[in-house]
Order: C-alpha cells, then sequence, then structure tokens
C-alpha cells in the first residue's frame, strides 16, 4: 500500500506543480487545479462539494519606470491598476511625513519605516495591526497618482520574493510598484525631477471553489484535515503547497477501509496565498453554525522539503490530544514536534476556539526566506517519501483519535 501512496502523490505532484503549474484563485490554472482534485477524490468514493465564491484573477504585462534618464528596475505590485504617469515625486519614510505632505498631481515614493513589512489588504481579518490599517488609510486620503515603495525582504508575511510587494490588495485603488533599496536609492537622488511610470496591469472579476471530500463516520462531529490548493503567481508552488494537496490525496486513498464514529472532511481550501482569503472566508460562512462539531482540525502547509523532516505543532488541544500527537509522531527520524507558528489555514480554527495541528516543514526559515512564492519552488524540491508518510501518519491519527476521544 505504501508504495501505491507514494506512486501517487508522483502522480499528483506532477500534475498540479508540473503541468497545471500556478494556481492563484480565478485563473485557469486555479480551474484546472480544483477539477483535478475533485475528480480524484470523487474517483475514490468520497462526497465531494465545490462551494463557490467571486475573486479577482490578475494578469500583468511590462513595467517601466524612467528617472533622470534612468531605467530603473521595479516590479508591479500584485492586483495593482494600471497606469501611464509622468509627473514629480514626493518622498517620505514615516507616518508623520506622510501625514503632512501634499501628494497632489504627484507619485508617493514610501521608504524607511513605512516600508519595513508588507501592509495587511483592508478586508484581512485575522491580523491587521492598526500601524497599517493607518499608512492604508492615509494613502487613500492623500490620492498620490501611484506609489513607489523601496522595499527589501520579508519572509514572515511575503515569502522569498524580492523586493517584496507593500500592498497586495484589489480593493486598494492606486498603481503600486515596488523597487529594492539598490534601485531606490537612484531614485531618491533625482529629487525635484519628474519621473515616468507605466504599469501594464488588469484585474479580472472571476470566480473559484473551495474542494470539500468528506467520508462519513457514525456521528457528525468530524475531524477537518486541511491544505491550500492555491499558489502566488509565478511560482509552480511545490513545498507551498501542492505537497499538502497531493498529502490529502494520499490520506483520502487510505479512507477506503474507514469505518469510524468521527466524519471526515478533507478540506482543499483556496485562497490561502490570496489577499482577500475568500475561501477561508467562504468556509467560516457556511459553517458557522457547525464549528462547534470540529473535534479537530490538522493542517499540512510547506511540508515534504528534501533533507527536512515534517514538524508539528499544536493550538488549543488538550493534555490527551498532545499525548496522542507524540504517539503517532514519535519516529524523531521523520517528525518532530516545534513553536507554533501562525501564517496559515490552520489558525482560522484556532482562532474560532478549535483544536488545531499544523505541520510543515522543519527548514520553515529557510523555505520562506528564500523559496516560497518563487519560481524556485519547483518539483524537484518535494521528497515523495517524506509526503507519503505525513499522510500514513495522519491515518493513524485518525484511528487514534477515534479511538481514545
Amino acid at each position: 500500500m505504501n508504495q501505491i501512496i507514494r506512486e501517487k502523490v508522483t502522480e499528483d505532484l506532477n500534475e498540479l506543480c508540473g503541468r497545471i503549474g500556478e494556481r492563484p484563485p480565478g485563473s485557469e490554472g486555479n480551474h484546472r487545479a480544483v477539477e483535478y482534485v475533485a475528480d480524484r477524490f470523487l474517483s475514490m468514493g468520497l462526497f465531494v462539494s465545490k462551494p463557490e465564491f467571486t475573486c479577482i484573477d490578475w494578469e500583468f504585462g511590462e513595467i517601466s519606470l524612467e528617472a533622470g534618464g534612468m531605467q530603473l528596475a521595479a516590479s508591479i505590485g500584485p492586483y495593482s491598476l494600471p497606469c501611464d504617469i509622468g509627473c514629480a515625486f514626493e518622498s517620505v519614510s514615516t507616518v508623520e511625513q506622510l501625514q503632512s505632505t501634499d501628494f497632489t498631481g504627484k507619485i508617493a515614493v514610501l521608504h524607511g519605516l513605512l516600508c519595513q513589512e508588507q501592509l495587511m489588504p483592508k478586508k484581512y481579518v485575522f491580523y491587521n495591526p492598526d500601524h497599517h490599517k493607518e499608512i492604508i488609510s492615509l494613502l487613500e486620503q492623500k490620492k498620490p497618482r501611484a506609489i513607489l515603495a523601496i522595499t527589501g525582504k520579508n519572509p514572515a508575511l511575503a515569502g522569498a520574493v524580492y523586493p517584496f510587494p507593500l500592498i497586495e490588495d484589489a480593493d486598494f485603488n492606486i498603481p503600486v510598484a515596488n523597487l529594492t533599496p539598490e534601485e531606490g536609492e537612484k531614485l531618491l537622488g533625482q529629487k525635484g525631477m519628474d519621473i515616468h511610470l507605466c504599469i501594464d496591469s488588469k484585474r479580472i472579476p472571476s470566480t473559484s471553489c473551495n474542494v470539500i471530500a468528506v467520508k462519513n463516520g457514525t456521528k457528525k462531529d468530524r475531524i477537518v484535515f486541511c491544505a491550500h490548493i492555491d499558489t502566488k503567481k509565478g511560482t509552480p508552488g511545490t513545498i507551498d503547497n501542492g505537497g499538502g494537496v497531493a498529502v490529502m490525496l494520499g490520506l483520502a486513498r487510505l479512507l477506503a477501509d474507514y469505518r469510524g464514529k468521527y466524519t471526515i472532511e478533507l478540506l482543499n481550501i483556496n485562497g490561502e496565498d490570496y489577499y482577500a482569503y475568500s475561501g477561508g472566508m467562504k468556509y467560516l460562512a457556511d459553517n458557522q453554525n457547525t464549528f462547534n462539531q470540529i473535534v479537530m482540525a490538522i493542517n499540512v502547509d510547506g511540508a515534504g522539503l528534501k533533507g527536512s523532516r515534517t514538524t508539528f505543532c499544536s493550538f488549543n488541544s488538550s493534555d490527551k490530544m498532545d499525548q496522542l500527537f507524540k504517539k503517532v509522531f514519535h519516529d524523531t527520524s521523520k517528525f518532530i514536534e516545534t513553536v507554533p507558528w501562525y501564517q496559515s489555514d490552520h489558525m482560522m480554527f484556532a482562532m474560532n476556539g478549535r483544536p488545531a495541528l499544523a505541520l510543515t516543514t522543519e527548514d520553515f526559515e529557510n523555505t520562506w526566506s528564500n523559496i516560497a512564492h518563487t519560481a524556485k519552488d519547483t518539483i524537484d524540491l518535494a521528497d515523495i517519501n517524506i509526503l507519503s508518510d505525513t499522510a500514513v501518519a495522519l491515518r493513524i491519527l485518525i484511528d487514534e483519535l477515534n479511538g481514545n476521544l
């Protein structure tokens, strides 16, 4: 059986991250991935639903930034509006400067303290600090013709993208581009000169779906396993998170003989890497009256990196649950307990009071600093044995939860 699981995990990963590739919500690749995963679940005899939600797809072309006769390298902010602007700019590095500067008819160049980390989208409800809200509000009040943000790296919020996008929000209606500190220094040296910015970008209204597969138990109480199916633009998304989806499909194959008391729900959530977290919000809305039936949620995101064990950490769990986790993941050559981390779908459950378990790669920091959200996240990074072992361990966990809770 384990050999079959390995073969199928390989097949699934090749389809999702090879033939399909990038899978942003609303895109053609995302639609193909949804249909592929749904068909796989159906072929294994599971009940499958695809709750739909609206979203914004995004296409972009070239960007041109000219200052003082120089062409400066810049990247288009995700979901940015297009523009073709020639005008002066004002540069600010603090909230106080932002408050006092008149940007009428000008481009705003942001740097320093304003660009230390990615600003949260306006409608993102799980984490949105007041100082992020203040900066966004001030920019919308000041109405610059466009924004140029001088940023570096911000792995915790933006993965390995360099320069990181300061603003990634289709509800923010000012064109945005980002520059590295090196290019930003050249731009700031042109103070008092007109610059020209051209952004080729298009927002496309679209739809997408979560994919939910269910194996009924004798009770309505359920164990939820989840992995996000989407990616950022420009990445095949193997470690983040084709591997997690492959684990869900592998686990489904191991449920053929399941006859336990708990219903098993396999949730392939769509939009963890999307600015509005639309798939997560759809799931919360659809399940607001049944969240108390969730015995536990187990999230797989970022697992399967070659040469790296799978880590686990828990939230809101009882002592008995923690002992079960240690029992199931006892093989320290494959699994290791780690400190809690918060940047994924398990927090949707944890923040609503449900017990949750999160699995990722032991080399988390390197993955998010150098691989995640980029074209580097390719199939050759994945270890099929690690993903298969994770699916098998989760199947064992199901039996332990059925027998002990």
